[in-house]
């Protein structure tokens, strides 16, 4: 019989934590859900996470300081709870007892904080019927992450070639109008917490992009995070303020060109 895995829950910034945790519990013989690991450039990021916890045998929420603002991890979790029933909290610092959603402050969590091997240790003791006798094979990433994508639905033809982009590059990504929506969530605090766990934004320039009710918020929130933007300009705005003096990437005229720059452009930030 095939054992059910284990979906890890955690904000970005807890990504070194989480990989080390998820090599160790494949060592143990237990099958791991990562976003990284287990979603492959060119998806949707939100729907393939919904069908990884949809199929998960148990939850392990990762508090710290950086979860206890995340919406996005406590709606994971409730819609978890609902359905299966069954998560652990995984303490890793001094913020995370206070980090905790309501749903698991009174769930005996497992501490990380004085010793990984000892928590590792409890962890693996209270999860034993989802080990294997056998080590499970590791998994390398297979995403880098998600870019967030700022556009005008009248733009879509353009963000399909986008996305083809991207993929080839390793990323998945995160828009509006594609992504699954969180509607338990204040939608400017979901744009926030997108952007926030996003590797960049890009923002398709048009006419359309301008006359967007949250295009503009999305692109100074992405500067003020210190997130790489992008400009892409497939139609021209007109006389814009907000990106006036900015530097742009022009895809109006050669596609082709545009892309390449592009690429060039994201490689010049580590991208």
């Amino acid at each position: 019989m095939t054992l059910p895995y284990v979906f890890i829950s955690y904000a970005r910034a807890d990504r070194p934590f989480v990989d080390r945790l998820s090599a160790e519990l494949q060592l143990a013989g237990v099958k791991t859900w990562v976003d990284t690991q287990d979603i492959s450039p060119g998806e949707n990021w939100d729907k393939e996470i919904e069908k990884g916890l949809f199929e998960a045998g148990l939850l392990l929420h990762v508090a710290s300081e950086h979860s206890g603002s995340s919406e996005w991890l406590s709606a994971e979790l409730e819609g978890f709870l609902r359905s299966k029933g069954r998560a652990i909290p995984l303490i890793i610092d001094d913020a995370g007892p206070s980090a905790l959603p309501e749903a698991l402050k009174r769930v005996q969590w497992v501490d990380f904080r004085a010793s990984f091997e000892q928590g590792l240790a409890i962890l693996l003791k209270g999860i034993g019927a989802l080990r294997s006798d056998q080590p499970v094979q590791p998994k390398a990433a297979k995403s880098k992450g998600y870019a967030f994508i700022s556009y005008s639905t009248d733009d879509s033809r353009f963000v399909k070639e986008l996305k083809v982009f991207l993929t080839e590059r390793g990323y998945s990504f995160w828009d509006f109008h594609t992504s699954k929506r969180n509607y338990q969530v204040d939608f400017t605090l979901e744009l926030e917490e997108r952007i926030q766990n996003a590797e960049a934004t890009l923002c398709v320039i048009s006419p359309d992009w301008k006359k967007s009710k949250t295009a503009l918020q999305e692109m100074h929130f992405s500067y003020e995070m210190n997130k790489p933007v992008f400009l892409l300009r497939v139609r021209n705005p007109g006389p814009t303020l907000a990106i006036s003096g900015r530097t742009f990437i022009d895809f109006s005229k050669n596609r082709e060109d545009g892309f390449v720059r592009l690429a060039e452009e994201m490689q010049d930030v580590g991208l």
